[in-house]
């Protein structure tokens, strides 16, 4: 049973097997008119032209070719016939334009089935090759979508969710305490935790920004092989002050093959003051991407910030919730321009009554919807008017207007307060890198005293 196309295998018969038969066909139907009906053998009185036969049936098996050679060798039959006897009247030229009219039609015919058929196969052919190809893609993309979907469910956190266990690991770090000294293990183990580093090491970097030959903290195993002080690497982590890693060192000619580095992570804060190095030697091939990279350089930045926070002077209590604002703002704006982690900073303008409704309550409800990483400070406009400032790290422009909303419907719902006509304004500004901190800050207090004084 024929179930596809290429089950149909017909293979054209050879030239002289295609001669042949034309030649059988085409004398066949003179033979039978002399065997059967000898006084007309080439059936002229007949009511059926029976010598058209031979013509049509091989124009429509081989062809025009073939279909006209059996059209004129009939045709020079009937000019012999009258020689033999076969025919009383001369040759019947309407008779014979017709037979060859007819060979040359069928095998036209034929001939243009057959091109048409012929591209179709081409057509076919092209569109079978390219569906083997999707269909061997599909099935790469399948094991290396199922692959990604283990190792998904194997690691479910995300870069929000390591920045917020680091903020837990490292919340009791004092101002004073020398944690590259006593907690250089715990720095360097987190690091290796959240990036699957299989093998590094942790050297400090004094003021002016020489590396301790040996290292503070290693894992893995001690890196007797690896010279840190001139390695390239390093050198150009110091001049980029970012993370340099193997694919860049290629990328800008600075390999040393003797040396096995696959990474340089600085330790820098806000102000660009690198405090550390972590080298990394070591790590698994499926690891070693863009992504996990990133999230590498991403944990250097934070972990120098938490030690430039051990080393700082804190402020009195007075001014202590304006330093930490602003020091966040701040880290989160570095962050925006070096790792393209962009913020939001959204700002409440609170008037002095909003329905009876006193401020610590209104503010009481924005600080119980802070989530995980976001920071806020309430400061006094004048006039018995408030801001609070509302830092949300890694959220897009687009989510001020989801916020919006929610914060709406919650002062609503518990206060009864139509934000439309209570006098309550919010502010917002996208912290993408380009503004600092400190004017980002004093453009929404402007813009609220200008709306203030309205």
């Amino acid at each position: 049973m024929i179930t596809q196309i290429e089950d149909v295998n017909y293979q054209v018969p050879p030239v002289w097997v295609r001669m042949l038969e034309t030649g059988v066909i085409t004398l066949l139907v003179p033979a039978a008119g002399l065997l059967f009906h000898p006084q007309d053998p080439l059936f002229y009185d007949s009511p059926f032209s029976w010598l058209i036969v031979a013509p049509l049936l091989a124009g429509l098996r081989y062809g025009f070719l073939f279909g006209f050679a059996a059209a004129l060798l009939t045709v020079a039959i009937m000019v012999i016939a009258p020689t033999f006897g076969w025919a009383a009247a001369d040759l019947p030229v309407q008779y014979a334009i017709g037979v060859l009219l007819t060979g040359m039609v069928a095998g036209e015919f034929t001939d243009i089935w057959r091109r048409r058929l012929s591209q179709m196969k081409i057509i076919n052919d092209y569109q079978g090759t390219r569906l083997e190809e999707f269909v061997r893609n599909f099935h790469v993309l399948r094991v290396s979508h199922d692959q990604l979907a283990e190792r998904l469910a194997a690691n479910p956190h995300n870069l929000r969710d390591v920045l917020q266990a680091l903020a837990e690991r490292f919340d009791v770090v004092e101002p004073g305490d020398d944690i590259l000294t006593e907690r250089a293990t715990d720095l360097l183990s987190f690091v290796a935790h959240e990036g699957r580093v299989e093998q590094c090491a942790l050297y400090t970097v004094d003021d002016k920004e020489r590396v301790a030959h040996e290292p503070a903290s290693f894992i893995g195993g001690y890196p007797r092989d690896v010279d840190i002080a001139d390695h390239p690497m390093v050198k150009a982590s110091f001049a980029e002050r970012s993370m340099i890693s193997l694919r860049s060192e290629m990328e800008e000619g600075l390999q040393n093959r003797s040396q096995s580095l696959l990474a340089v992570i600085p330790l820098i804060d806000v102000n660009d003051r690198i405090w550390a190095l972590v080298a990394i030697t070591e790590m698994p091939f499926v690891e070693f991407e863009r992504g996990n990279l990133h999230l590498l350089s991403v944990l250097g930045g934070n972990l120098g910030d938490i030690i430039t926070d051990a080393y700082a002077r804190t402020p009195a209590d007075a001014e202590l919730a304006k330093f930490q604002f602003e020091k966040r703002l701040k880290q989160w704006t570095q962050y925006a321009s070096r790792y393209k982690l962009s913020s939001l900073l959204m700002a409440y303008e609170i008037p002095g009554n909003v329905r009876d409704i006193s401020n610590e309550a209104l503010t009481d409800l924005v600080y119980e919807q802070l989530r995980a990483l976001d920071f806020a400070w309430t400061t006094d406009l004048g006039d018995n008017t408030q801001i609070i400032y509302v830092l949300m790290p890694l959220t897009p422009e687009r989510g001020a207007g989801a916020y919006r909303e929610r914060m709406t419907m919650l002062l609503n719902e518990r206060f009864g307060v139509d934000v439309a006509d209570s006098g309550l304004v919010f502010h917002q500004r996208h912290v993408n890198g380009k503004q600092s901190a400190s004017n980002l800050l004093a453009g929404i207090r402007r813009q609220a005293e200008q709306h203030a004084t309205a």
